[in-house]
Parts: structure tokens; C-alpha cells; sequence
């Protein structure tokens, strides 16, 4: 963590002085510092993927459920990174947008999810 708090600072110092240059030089220093972090954050999937792994065995969970999560939590954070981007650039009718497909991507993939629970209510109460 310490390592993206640098990052972080240093880029915000970074992209003061270059975009006191030219605007254009410090919205680029935060697209970098951004994708930077963002590569960072990728790099310890493998962590979290273990650990979900070996909560669903101990629990019993069905792989299909876990993927679903992780397909969420994905595109969660890809829309949250993307809107950022938009709203730091000075498009927030783009950032908007972005955001609202992010929801609707979301409920699309977990229809499967809330499929399951109504055939669970319905067999309850058949």
C-alpha cells in the first residue's frame, strides 16, 4: 500500500508542475500514475482469487457463484477506474454514461444469480 500512496503523491506533485506547463502534460502524468496504480491493483488478483478459492471450498459454494462475484466485483472496479477518468478530465456527461453501462453490465451477468433465487422461493412456498 505504501508503494500506490507514493505513486499517488508523487504523481499529484508530478502533474502540478507539468500541467502548470501545459494542461495537457499533467492530465497525461495522471493517466499514468492511474494506469500505474491500476497495474498494481491487477498484480494482486492472484491473492484474492486464492483466498476466494479456498473460501468456497471450506464453505461449499458452487464455482459458478464465485465466478459471478468476481465477473461483478470486476466490472465494479473497471467502471469506477473509467469514471474517475472521465470526471478528472472534465467529461462527466462521458462518466455518466460509462456508469450507467457499468450497472446495467452488472445486472446482466447476475441475472443467473437472481434466476436461482426465485426457483429457491418458488420451490419454498410449492
Amino acid at each position: 500500500m505504501v508503494k500506490v500512496v507514493l505513486i499517488g503523491i508523487s504523481s499529484i506533485f508530478l502533474a502540478m508542475a507539468a500541467g502548470s506547463i501545459k494542461k495537457e502534460y499533467g492530465f497525461f502524468v495522471a493517466v499514468c500514475a492511474a494506469l500505474m496504480i491500476f497495474s498494481y491493483g491487477l498484480s494482486k488478483i492472484s491473492v484474492i482469487t486464492e483466498g476466494i478459492r479456498s473460501f468456497e471450498k471450506s464453505v461449499g459454494l458452487e464455482g459458478e457463484y464465485i465466478a459471478i462475484l468476481l465477473k461483478m466485483v470486476g466490472i465494479a472496479y473497471l467502471t469506477q477506474f473509467a469514471v474517475s477518468l472521465c470526471r478528472d478530465a472534465g467529461h462527466g456527461a462521458v462518466a455518466g454514461q460509462i456508469a450507467f453501462a457499468g450497472k446495467i453490465s452488472m445486472l446482466i451477468v447476475s441475472l443467473p444469480v437472481l434466476e436461482a433465487l426465485v426457483q429457491t422461493i418458488g420451490e419454498l412456498f410449492s
